[in-house]
């Protein structure tokens, strides 16, 4: 099995634990990644418990990047969720995830302290404006970190639209900043699409950057437009139709 995007973050993480940068890419990464936690017992309901261990007094959530971690065992219960949202349930509340990745011997152990600087960070909600585009030009001025991010966010994404396209945009308000339009969003995506790209700005170490998302649908003229400046990034599924963070311990 291909090794995770997760446990590829962690081994650069691990071999430069010193470097931010490398500290910044593990955190975005496991925010958008799929976990798998063990759970105890049988799911009643809409409660669970996961499975923790203890690792200097402080209870760890045992997580897995993919579900091949429990393969050749008995069968057991579990659930799916991304690392944002196991950091925004475990918030505040002294517990840290013991991730268990593939490819890597030992579990990575991430700080109580480290999931609730993620969980603080990516909170806040996109918010909506009412400006129109009057002029698009080619994106210029963007942080490399941030195309970094974005591409791998995107590629998270993949299957949820057919493109995005990214743009530098001058505002009816007079305003300027980029904009990232989706064509083809499948139903439904809008809100996991435009939280991603929040959490990939908020993640990506670029500061005081303005970066709006909008959705289009195939056919819309703008297309056009963004398409003769802007920078693609391709999401259709080929196998379908279409203030550092704390350091880790």
């Amino acid at each position: 099995m291909a090794e995770t995007s997760l446990a590829r973050a962690a081994r650069l993480f691990l071999s430069r634990p010193e470097d931010d940068v490398a500290r910044l890419r593990l955190y975005e990464v496991l925010s958008g990644a799929e976990l798998v936690l063990p759970l105890q017992g049988e799911v009643e309901g809409e409660d669970v418990t996961p499975e923790t261990v203890e690792a200097g007094d402080v209870p760890h959530v045992v997580a897995h990047d993919s579900i091949s971690g429990f393969a050749g065992g008995a069968p057991r219960p579990t659930a799916t969720l991304s690392g944002l949202a196991l950091a925004q349930m475990l918030e505040g509340q002294g517990v840290g995830v013991a991730l268990h990745l593939d490819g890597l011997a030992d579990p990575l152990m991430v700080a109580p302290e480290a999931l609730d600087w993620l969980a603080r960070n990516l909170a806040g909600e996109p918010s909506r404006v009412e400006a129109r585009p009057v002029a698009l030009h080619p994106p210029k001025g963007l942080p490399t970190s941030l195309l970094t991010t974005l591409d791998r966010r995107l590629a998270q994404g993949e299957g949820l639209a057919r493109a995005a396209w990214l743009a530098a945009v001058d505002w009816s308000d007079g305003s300027r900043g980029h904009l990232l339009a989706f064509v083809g969003a499948r139903p439904g995506s809008e809100e996991p699409l435009a939280g991603g790209i929040n959490a990939a700005v908020a993640l990506s170490g670029a500061e005081d950057l303005r970066l709006d998302v909008t959705f289009l649908a195939e056919g819309d003229p703008v297309i056009e437009r963004i398409a003769k400046v802007g920078l693609r990034f391709d999401m259709e599924d080929p196998t379908e139709t279409p203030t550092g963070p704390p350091r880790l311990r």
